[in-house]
């Protein structure tokens, strides 16, 4: 893992992108009531805790992407494979804000401007990919391969129904819009979509052993454990001491744990 300092315009604009997913990331774990209050978002009744998935399955994921795609590149810049995953999970992301639109009636000069931001990430982050070919295969017997497949296939469903039945996953976060804002009910169709989306799929479908399978589910282990870890802290700073996010810690935490512990060969 290495960083480089960017030593020319174009080295500082492809960090643009992995940067700024980074700062939204960290943004998401320090202050998560007021981003997601200024989406519309807000705890269900008798659960003010659960603002807390900020921290978690906003924050950790966002970060794992953005710490990876600055810091799994040596040189800075010559990580196609990665900026394609990114470019897509911006994309994806930018799908979501157009069906939050179109289904939610999201409207007004904020969505245009979310909507905007995302298809800019994406068209920067591509600038700076390369194209790879698509190929779904079942692992070969290898654990390690096996694990990496299951996730995956959990984090792209999670990514499918936050971007389809985006209901389904404010009420598994126990999130809700609030009055005024009720078409933020599709609010978790955007980032929260793209980047589970994005990820599940490049490990799934991505036929590149190097990027699918080292550099992308290296991004799968960092995006779970920083989600257990940022619950954890939810817990704390929250007080959100209930039996469904300690389970979640646990399951969070111990599923990034095997993931890093099988792809460093520690397991």
């Amino acid at each position: 893992m290495v960083f480089t300092f960017p030593q020319t315009i174009d080295q500082m604009f492809a960090m643009l992108v992995p940067l700024l997913t980074l700062i939204i990331g960290l943004l998401y774990l320090v202050m998560p009531k007021k981003l997601l209050e200024a989406f519309g978002l807000e705890a269900v009744e008798g659960k003010p805790h659960a603002i807390g998935e900020g921290r978690s399955s906003y924050a950790g994921i966002l970060i794992a992407f953005g710490a990876a795609c600055l810091f799994l590149q040596e040189p800075l810049a010559l990580q196609p494979g990665l900026n394609l995953v990114l470019a897509l999970a911006w994309w994806i992301a930018a799908l979501g804000i157009v069906l939050q639109v179109q289904i939610d009636g999201a409207r007004g000069l904020g969505v245009v401007c979310k909507l905007i931001f995302a298809l800019f990430m994406g068209g920067v982050a591509f600038l700076n990919a390369e194209l790879v070919n698509l190929n779904f295969a079942l692992p070969h017997g290898a654990i390690v391969e096996w694990v990496i497949f299951l996730v995956a296939g959990l984090t792209l469903i999670l990514g499918l129904i936050s971007l389809l039945l985006p209901a389904v996953a404010l009420k598994i976060l126990k999130l809700k819009p609030n009055a005024q804002k009720l078409h933020a009910v599709g609010e978790v169709r955007g980032v929260l979509a793209g980047f589970y989306t994005a990820l599940g799929f490049a490990c799934l479908f991505f036929n590149d052993p190097f990027i699918a399978k080292q550099f992308a589910s290296i991004i799968l282990a960092g995006a779970w454990l920083l989600t257990g870890i940022g619950r954890f802290i939810s817990i704390i700073v929250d007080r959100g001491a209930t039996l469904y996010n300690f389970a979640g810690v646990i399951f969070e935490v111990g599923t990034g744990a095997v993931l890093v512990g099988l792809i460093l060969g520690l397991i």
